[in-house]
């Protein structure tokens, strides 16, 4: 009886890696960084996000050329990234909820450090809400259950004591929960940054910075442990990199601002308004702090319907990211 389930998963991993093939050849929005006679790799992202600004920013910068690295940028489906770094279709990604999954799972996969520490989303809601206790029996949009936003939504409602006749409202599109809030079929829902901007147009109003109450990390480097045994130097540079990135954009608020405006094509009084909404949530070194670290997986085991304690040595290793923190530390 077992046989029937193995052979299942087994043509599902084949599927999987087969779309993973196709996609890594046929993406679309893939970005070179400049030339570099150094180490290709491939980086798998979702579209423009501000949870791995600091990578984009090291990207621009040409932190990773300057450490020998040739960044080849595949935009892809969340979905796709677990399964390519297992494939080697590419060698890392700034998603990490799926290969930490995967890792919880069993598969030799780890997330390496994390760029953003803190949620970068926004409570908004109708203009007559001023405050979160007034949504206590109202409705509030999220996405599908197991989605980030709903888990932000239940969390909410138990932080709040907004009580079991506050409802949650499936609404999978950021945009339908802005506009439902607008029209009144729901009275608050979470956004991500920027799109609070878009909401504040459309005449909501800014709650609650989620990143506040929620320490969860988004976005940051996951690979395989292969790569992690078979080319510590690389990953090393690539963390270096990274950490500038970081570094440059908490420090250098201007040019930060016009590269934000550039990729998410927003006019530059909306880049400052989303620079300043988002860099305290921004780690200095890669590396979350234990309470991070803990929210991480108690997210994770909600949205993943993970089975049992998720040790935090099944999906993080962030030995690498602290090696390379020290090393640029002891050269300024």
């Amino acid at each position: 009886m077992a046989t029937r389930p193995l052979m299942q998963s087994v043509k599902y991993w084949t599927v999987c890696l087969a779309l993973v093939g196709l996609a890594a050849l046929a993406a679309t929005g893939v970005q070179a960084q400049g030339k570099s006679s150094g180490a290709k790799v491939r980086l798998g992202t979702p579209s423009a996000s501000l949870s791995y600004l600091p990578i984009h920013v090291a990207l621009q910068k040409g932190f990773f050329a300057r450490r020998g690295l040739d960044v080849e940028v595949i935009q892809m489906a969340a979905g796709l990234v677990a399964p390519a770094l297992l494939n080697r279709a590419i060698d890392y990604t700034t998603i990490p909820s799926g290969p930490a999954t995967a890792g919880a799972r069993g598969a030799p996969l780890k997330v390496i450090c994390f760029t953003s520490v803190k949620l970068q989303h926004v409570l908004v809601s109708r203009p007559e809400i001023s405050a979160v206790s007034d949504l206590a029996g109202k409705r509030i949009g999220a996405g599908s259950f197991g989605t980030l936003p709903d888990y932000e939504v239940r969390v909410l409602i138990e932080k709040y004591r907004l009580g079991a006749n506050t409802i949650i409202v499936p609404l999978n599109s950021t945009l339908d929960r802005m506009i439902g809030t607008q029209r009144g079929t729901i009275d608050a829902t979470v956004v991500p940054v920027p799109s609070d901007l878009k909401a504040e147009e459309m005449g909501l109003k800014r709650l609650l910075q989620m990143g506040s109450i929620l320490p969860i990390p988004q976005a940051g480097f996951a690979t395989s442990e292969e790569k992690i045994k078979t080319a510590r130097h690389e990953i090393i540079e690539l963390l270096k990199a990274t950490i500038e990135g970081i570094d440059f954009t908490w420090n250098h608020r201007e040019e930060t601002i016009d590269i934000i405006a550039k990729w998410i094509k927003l006019n530059p009084v909306q880049a400052a308004k989303a620079y300043d909404s988002v860099r305290d949530t921004f780690s200095k070194i890669g590396v979350p702090t234990e309470e991070q670290a803990k929210a991480y997986i108690a997210m994770l085991t909600s949205t993943a319907s993970l089975k049992g304690d998720v040790a935090a040595g099944s999906i993080f290793d962030f030995s690498l990211a602290a090696e390379a923190a020290k090393e640029l530390a002891q050269k300024k």
